[in-house]
């Protein structure tokens, strides 16, 4: 009886980790929509059109394509007022 009782709160943090990293993966549809508008962004289509048909191009602005969305995505969500203006600039890759 104590073992089934282990094993149910086992299963139920479990599952409640699962759902709780599922709903963060979603996001808010104000999220969704500036993952969308990262996505969008001139910078971003820049960098991955340079590297189509070029595998050394893409291995190379991996960083550079992940520091754009990231920017995108942070001055959409600024401008939708989700998150607070300012705060330490994270280091750009070489």
């Amino acid at each position: 009886m104590r073992r089934m009782r282990r094993h149910g709160l086992r299963l139920a943090l479990v599952l409640a980790v699962a759902g709780f990293a599922q709903g963060c993966a979603q996001g808010t549809p104000a999220q969704q929509a500036c993952e969308s508008a990262a996505n969008d962004d001139p910078k971003v289509k820049a960098i991955i059109i340079r590297g189509v048909g070029n595998p050394h191009a893409q291995l190379e602005d991996q960083d550079l394509l992940r520091a754009a969305k990231q920017d995108a995505r942070l001055a959409c969500l600024r401008g939708r007022g989700l998150i607070p203006r300012g705060g330490v600039e994270r280091q750009k890759p070489l």
